[in-house]
């Protein structure tokens, strides 16, 4: 007998093949058990039964034990239990379907890929399973100890976004989640720091109910607010100015091109590279030119007909038409019935030729109106017989077209990034709004101060926001004066919340896995794992 695992007393009598999977039928090597009831030995075998678990796969296939396990009989009279089973250790449990082994396996594969994926990669691997089974096993994972760190990043995360949202706690020194809230109130992140006490420094957003969570459960705690939602707030302070002015503020225009060698003109669209289709067709064009020429030459030179058809591989004929042809022929397309010149059409000529004099050149508005006088033809019909009537269409590339400018784009967008002409069309828009002007002066300062953490302007930049007219940039200044401390804090220190946004964008690629099954126990237990 070859014995697997000598501290539970199994042992392999048998190996065989049932189709695809491997049978290792086995029993137990020890000649009596333990009752566990009251810890009696016991020799006295009752009866016998048959265990089927699955073990770890070997090649892809399935591995499965076929086990022989002995009840014994308790031979103490007090005992409770009359009966009991023997037990083959931690490595297969009682009652268990899988080793312990081959639930680690999966175990691992369900905190890797979730309950779908999961299951996919161990059926493939050899241990059929189910998507549910892999969450029970997900489940009954007990959770980790939390150790409260010294630097708490906190973040929300949406389970649905707009309906319903939770929270992420991030250790920042050691770069790992800690733990994931079921929302996002005050009071149940107080709660939470309340009962890991010991944090020294938090970053989090602007958001007021964080500060309120954290002035509550850890008083001492000093926060940090997140320069990057600082400088979205100030941005979205000037893009509210800009909306104000929606009505009559949406477009800038470029500026014209003065001539065309003006570098700050805006470049004209280059003409799209000819089809493939349309490039075969030139080349066959420029090979009858090659040969109607090469046959004028022969013939000039006095070559006669035969001789010039011979030598070129033509019918006598052709080379006839080529020399009777003062020009190169070109292939023309076979004039199509309709315009009109159609059946359908003659009816209504008159009409419309007397619309289109009359300033109606619209061809869809043309088809409405003969249909309803019976014209039973199609639209395209139509826009054909009317299309030289149009005036022809200038050369492309002689009149270069422009995009219209975003007012906000050229706003919002950092001074360095824009082009010479989207400059100047920016300053022509903030010269004729000096509103506008004054605060996009104000978001430019304020990015400036953050970048540079110019802490001593801050206090003359609040100043000058609440003096403006401008009510969206006055509120931001008395937000920031509200939350000073956090302020000050994220322009003096090193901390940010950039880490957490990073965990909230692992996070939600591990929700996505989740197959709409990422509630939130699953999704903390493979949070937390990875």
């Amino acid at each position: 007998m070859l014995p697997i695992d000598a501290r539970a007393a199994l042992g392999v009598s048998r190996i065989l093949l049932d189709g695809d999977a491997v049978v290792l039928e086995a029993a137990g090597l020890s000649e009596a058990a333990v009752c566990p009831g009251c810890g009696t030995l016991s020799r006295a075998v009752h009866d016998r039964y048959r265990r089927r678990p699955l073990d770890l796969p070997w090649r892809g296939r399935v591995v499965r034990l076929l086990i022989t396990v002995r009840r014994f009989r308790c031979t103490w009279a007090g005992c409770a239990r009359r009966t009991f089973a023997e037990d083959f250790g931690a490595r297969l449990p009682r009652r268990g379907r899988r080793t312990a082994e081959a639930d680690g396996l999966l175990l691992r594969l369900a905190l890797t890929a979730g309950g779908e994926a999961g299951a996919r990669l161990a059926h493939a691997a050899g241990l059929p399973i189910s998507p549910d089974t892999l969450l029970r096993l997900l489940r009954r994972q007990a959770p980790d100890d939390v150790v409260a760190p010294r630097a708490l990043g906190i973040d929300d995360f949406a389970f649905r976004r707009g309906r319903r949202y939770g929270t992420i706690l991030v250790d920042l020194e050691r770069h790992r989640v800690l733990d994931l809230l079921p929302d996002r109130e005050t009071e149940t992140v107080a709660t939470w720091l309340r009962e890991h006490p010991g944090v020294e420094i938090v970053t989090r957003d602007r958001a007021e109910a964080y500060a309120e969570g954290v002035r509550a459960g850890a008083p001492g705690a000093r926060q940090v607010a997140d320069r990057f939602h600082l400088l979205q707030n100030a941005s979205a302070a000037l893009d509210e100015v800009v909306r104000s002015r929606r009505r009559r503020l949406e477009y800038a225009e470029p500026p014209g091109p003065a001539d065309a060698a003006d570098p700050t003109a805006p470049p004209a669209i280059p003409d799209r590279p000819l089809s493939r289709a349309k490039q075969e067709q030139l080349a066959r064009r420029d090979r009858r030119k090659a040969r109607w020429q090469r046959v004028r030459d022969l013939r000039a030179a006095g070559a006669s007909i035969c001789s010039i058809a011979r030598q070129l591989g033509m019918c006598r004929r052709t080379v006839r038409h080529y020399l009777a042809t003062p020009e190169h022929p070109t292939w023309r397309p076979p004039p199509r019935p309709g315009g009109l010149r159609s059946p359908l059409l003659q009816p209504y000529v008159i009409y419309l030729q007397d619309r289109w004099q009359a300033g109606c050149h619209n061809v869809s508005q043309l088809f409405r109106e003969i249909r309803a006088q019976g014209y039973p033809g199609s639209r395209t019909l139509l826009d054909q017989a009317t299309r030289p009537w149009c005036p022809p269409r200038p050369p492309r590339g002689s009149r270069p077209k422009h995009r219209r400018l975003s007012a906000r784009w050229l706003c919002l967008r950092p001074p360095e990034q824009l082009k010479d002409y989207e400059r100047q069309a920016l300053e022509q828009l903030l010269v004729d709004d000096s509103e506008l002007a004054a605060g996009y002066q104000l978001l430019q300062r304020f990015r400036k101060l953050v970048a540079t953490r110019d802490h001593a302007s801050l206090d003359q930049w609040l100043v000058d926001a609440q003096a403006s007219d401008l009510q969206p940039f006055a509120s931001l200044a008395r937000g920031i004066q509200s939350d000073r401390a956090a302020v000050d804090a994220a322009l003096t220190t090193a901390w940010s919340n950039g880490q957490t946004e990073g965990q909230v964008h692992r996070l939600k690629l591990i929700k996505r896995q989740g197959y709409g099954r990422a509630k939130l126990d699953l999704l903390r237990c493979r949070v937390l794992a990875s």
